[in-house]
């Protein structure tokens, strides 16, 4: 059913869009960040909280919201959250303290982070595909570094003709003008305009299998060893993504390197993290998940490991970012590949919130550790040696991921 076929592709590049938007927000606060601690003069420790509480809030929401994403409309849920990003950066244009920039991240951007996030996402391709559902993760999780490689260079263009507060105002323009009318083309499920997912005739198998099986409980999900394994690969990598790209700014602009050219190395993070889940949803159905992860940790170490000479210059940070992004962002899509898989898709939005709010939770100190590293040794190369090492750990449990259901006794 051709029409099914492009129907389907069509809420891939929903997802893609929208996954653009969210995932700017963390590639690009350490470009926001700079104009924030001229007018607040925060430590670099407490300018970094911006992203702790944006993970930690974002932590407590994700189960309760990807449970209502099982049971409440998916388009309604990504207007909200597309109103409530442009809303975030508007309001912190207004903010007077950095007391305020918190509380913004935390009330509008946290839960846009959630609505229009992998979280919802997910659910929506997880109804769309079956087969062919790697590939359209993989492709629709390509926008987030699609949003971290054009949004540093729409930012830095604001900044640079504007005051930052203009700035801002004008960046939440632009996410208003991108966000809301994609999420008005969000069809919930194939059923609701008579067709399949993959485009097939009838209803796939896996489909078929994934539907039979009773919803999970958030209780079964959080006692599966596979929920725990795979929480604490993902993080491992994320964790050390979101603490380097969040930094990467002010680490280049404190070894020399123009603003310009620091926003510049965050595009270079974005477009190999772009490579990278491409890559993902071109092998992620030929490899198996297992394979791409193992690839993925020993490039993130070595990216890891070079980021401890960033003192060498552009050159070397560059080296280091390009290895981080690419081999890390081979690990961004696998939660919400391997989800549906294990845990069902009846139940795919209670496990990836479960699995997300778990990892960002892990996340959430990473941004001040790092900014607190610096303010203590002025050197972020101790946590990069930390990072480095325990992706090396992490190749030790791999293989003791699960690729199916619990409730199955195949060896698949």
């Amino acid at each position: 059913m051709a029409s099914s076929f492009a129907a389907g592709w069509r809420q891939v590049g929903v997802g893609f869009m929208l996954l653009a938007a969210t995932g700017m927000v963390a590639s690009t606060y350490s470009i926001v960040a700079v104009p924030l601690a001229r007018e607040f003069r925060p430590s670099r420790t407490v300018l970094m909280l911006a992203m702790t509480v944006l993970s930690g809030t974002s932590a407590v929401l994700a189960p309760l919201l990807g449970t209502l994403m099982d049971r409440l409309p998916l388009r309604r849920l990504m207007l909200a959250g597309g109103l409530c990003l442009a809303a975030g950066y508007a309001a912190i244009s207004l903010t007077t303290s950095f007391t305020q920039v918190l509380i913004v991240f935390g009330v509008l951007i946290a839960p846009a982070n959630v609505l229009i996030g992998p979280v919802a996402v997910t659910v929506l391709l997880s109804r769309w595909f079956a087969q062919k559902r790697g590939r359209a993760v993989g492709i629709a999780i390509a926008g987030i570094s699609a949003g971290g490689f054009c949004f540093p260079l729409i930012i830095q263009a604001f900044l640079d003709a504007n005051d930052w507060r203009a700035a801002l105002q004008l960046l939440s323009l632009v996410l208003l003008a991108w966000t809301v009318p994609v999420a008005m083309l969000v069809v919930d499920r194939p059923a609701d305009r008579g067709l399949n997912p993959d485009g097939a005739s009838e209803p796939p198998l896996q489909t078929r299998q994934e539907l039979a099986r009773a919803p999970i409980s958030a209780r079964e999900v959080l006692s599966d060893p596979t929920f725990w394994i795979l929480a604490v690969t993902v993080s491992i990598v994320t964790a050390g993504l979101k603490g380097t790209i969040t930094n990467l700014a002010p680490l280049a602009i404190d070894t020399g390197i123009a603003a310009s050219d620091a926003a510049a190395l965050i595009s270079v993070y974005a477009a190999c993290g772009f490579i990278a889940k491409l890559n993902f949803a071109v092998l992620s159905d030929r490899l198996g998940a297992r394979t791409l992860m193992y690839v993925s940790l020993a490039g993130f170490s070595a990216g890891m490991a070079c980021m401890t000479q960033a003192a060498g210059g552009y050159w070397v940070i560059a080296i280091g970012i390009a290895l981080t992004g690419l081999f890390g962002g081979l690990m961004v899509p696998a939660e919400s590949y391997l989800a549906p898989r294990v845990f069902g898709q009846r139940a795919v939005g209670r496990a990836m919130g479960l699995l997300s709010g778990t990892i960002l939770l892990a996340m959430l100190a990473t941004p001040p550790i790092f900014g607190l590293i610096f303010d203590l040794f002025g050197s972020y190369t101790g946590v990069f040696w930390t990072f480095s090492g325990l992706a090396l750990l992490a190749t030790t449990w791999v293989r003791k991921i699960r690729l199916h259901p619990r409730q199955e006794v195949t060896g698949t």
